[in-house]
């Protein structure tokens, strides 16, 4: 048996033997959200490591409570809410491009997403797009079919009434974020050069000023998107996920919404966010440096950098007077906190600046600060 059962009575017992301080509301947010989710999600910036090896079970550093966790959990929680809906509203924009740009392409044939010949012609795109067809085919098919429960209207509607032709646009409705992106990188370099020149005069009206989004950036920015949308939906912890790359977080997704959302609903989006990571650091503020290192943010002061142009270099002296980096002293192993792109001068314009800094002995340890300067490909030049 992979773990007994246990009442919650005995899972408050557990957590208070392990050193975790409890509460009256302990018992009923573990009736409500249940121990793994909570504990088992979210315990790992709390656990004293050291202790953990020494009586082969968790163990928490001094002072933890319960709600220490449950407040990384709800923040969490409402971070998937507020990503959720920015990346719903992403994927809408490209079906909205792409049915567009793809039936204007082959504007003089009947559901031609169907035919082959209209798709990248050699390549992993090609196969790709050998694979979807038969999987569009299957959505029309099934719509015909009036016992079919999951019938859609609005697809049953084009098949009765325009004798089996459903315009792209329409059928996109019915398509998952995978089966978009798929569609999308399916595609040959004409269609896919003018979905990204769309882009590009969309972010242009948006925000007033130009900025070129290419067709190989939309599809990096919108595989991570399609991972970290999934992520949401499913109800699985997001702060700390790295979807198929530790290098990619959750603030480089915040970075790709810039390109392919409104200015104004990504500004809302941005103050949403710091009032997030504001609160959280008001519920636990020793731990705040470690939230925002999984997520790739080294700084709340950083996300107002994100409405302008590009982002820009941090003065490193001034940031460290009020940045979170001294209330991270917990911490027991390397954190890089900071990686921005500089512009000019020392270093050189192609290199990043990555701050770096650990504490040494449980629990609170003293604060090791290091500058290191490193080239596009992670190779450490030099350090100070």
């Amino acid at each position: 048996m992979y773990r007994p059962f246990m009442a919650v009575e005995s899972q408050v017992q557990q957590l208070n033997r392990r050193g975790l301080q409890t509460g009256m509301r302990t018992p009923w947010i573990l009736e409500r959200e249940g121990y793994y989710s909570v504990v088992n999600g979210y315990k790992d910036p709390f656990l004293d490591k050291e202790a953990g090896k020494r009586t082969h079970e968790d163990r928490y550093l001094t002072g933890t409570s319960f709600n220490d966790l449950y407040a990384l959990f709800v923040f969490d929680r409402n971070l998937r809410f507020l990503l959720f809906r920015m990346t719903t509203l992403s994927e809408a924009i490209l079906k909205t491009i792409f049915s567009y740009e793809f039936t204007k392409e082959n504007a003089d044939e009947k559901n031609p997403y169907l035919n082959i010949a209209n798709y990248a012609e050699t390549g992993k795109a090609h196969d790709k797009a050998v694979l979807l067809i038969p999987k569009l085919e299957k959505i029309i098919s099934l719509n015909r079919d009036p016992r079919f429960p999951d019938r859609k209207e609005y697809l049953r509607h084009c098949l009765e009434e325009y004798e089996g032709e459903v315009p792209l646009w329409v059928l996109c409705n019915d398509l998952t974020i995978g089966q978009i992106y798929w569609f999308f990188q399916a595609q040959g370099s004409v269609v896919r050069g003018n979905i990204a020149r769309s882009f590009t005069a969309l972010y242009k009206d948006s925000h007033r000023h130009g900025e070129e989004i290419t067709s190989i950036q939309l599809d990096k920015i919108y595989r991570r998107i399609k991972d970290f949308r999934n992520i949401c939906a499913h109800d699985e912890r997001l702060y700390c996920a790295h979807p198929h790359d530790r290098n990619i977080t959750v603030f480089q997704l915040v970075k790709d919404l810039r390109l392919v959302t409104d200015k104004k609903r990504y500004l809302e989006f941005l103050q949403q966010l710091e009032s997030l990571l504001v609160n959280l650091e008001k519920d636990i503020p020793d731990y705040i440096g470690y939230v925002c290192c999984e997520m790739g943010l080294q700084n709340l002061d950083v996300l107002q950098t994100w409405i302008q142009d590009k982002p820009k270099a941090v003065n490193i002296e001034e940031a460290s007077k009020n940045s979170i980096v001294p209330r991270i002293s917990g911490m027991q192993r390397l954190f890089r906190i900071v990686y921005l792109p500089l512009s000019g001068g020392m270093p050189e314009s192609k290199e990043n600046v990555t701050v770096c800094w650990s504490s040494r002995g449980p629990p609170y340890g003293e604060m090791e600060l290091g500058l290191a300067f490193e080239n596009e490909g992670g190779k450490c030049l030099r350090a100070a």
